[in-house]
């Protein structure tokens, strides 16, 4: 039967898990609340005969995602891996009623995305003999600064549901693993500023690398990969 990789979010990285999970011959599943964003990142690979489909999609809308989840196991039988890159990104100079919009505006996709997704799909990737959760978090996460403490603490919340999420995982197979980067870049923001040095950025199709690797290969349950050290950082 063949493997099922589920991937929310439909930007840049969205694009590059797609397509390495489709050179690994899964069946990719993207979606996104833009319905012409998923569109675009599965349209090349249905265009090459890869098996693909996309599906926009508030990730909020719990009944929304609890029919998704129903339509794959009726027509595919499930889905064995489930990657969260829906996030976001927000600042101000200091702490202040901005630093309230800004958790109010980030909250909801990264850590409401995350739980919806989590919570509809976790029983079905625990079913999977290969199961496996990803999100995407910031090392600067682990040093909020006043300017980013909405973005800081909207990922520091989104690692300690993925601890539960780990957790639920125990004495099963599945494996939850947060993937932690400094910041992602694409080949956009390269051609955009092609003097630019982008130190300690991982690019998305290492991202993409990784994440396929992990799903099909040995990893604990609870891992965080940080992507920014020596060991990823030298390749």
């Amino acid at each position: 039967m063949t493997a099922v990789a589920l991937i929310a979010g439909a930007g840049g990285a969205g694009a590059a898990v797609a397509v390495e999970f489709a050179n690994r011959d899964f069946h990719v599943v993207v979606i996104d609340a833009r319905t012409d964003a998923a569109d675009a990142a599965v349209g090349p690979l249905i265009a090459e005969g890869r098996s693909a489909e996309s599906h926009g999609l508030d990730l909020l809308d719990l009944d929304a995602v609890t029919a998704l989840r129903d339509d794959l196991v009726a027509r595919i039988g499930g889905v064995d891996v489930v990657v969260h890159l829906v996030g976001g990104f927000k600042s101000t100079p200091s702490l202040g009623p901005e630093s309230v919009a800004n958790w109010r505006a980030l909250e909801p996709p990264v850590v409401g995305t995350l739980v919806t997704l989590t919570a509809v799909f976790g029983e079905t990737v625990q079913a999977s003999p290969d199961g496996r959760v990803f999100m995407v978090t910031s090392t600067a996460a682990a040093r909020p600064t006043a300017g980013s403490i909405a973005y800081a603490a909207a990922k520091s919340a989104a690692e300690a549901w993925m601890a539960g999420v780990a957790d639920s995982f125990s004495g099963s197979d599945a494996r939850a693993v947060t993937v932690a980067v400094k910041a992602l870049l694409t080949d956009q923001m390269i051609a955009a500023d092609p003097e630019k040095q982008w130190p300690g950025f991982t690019h998305v199709r290492a991202l993409a690398t990784a994440i396929a690797d992990v799903s099909t290969g040995p990893v604990d349950n609870g891992r965080r990969l940080d992507l920014t050290s020596a060991e990823y950082s030298a390749q």
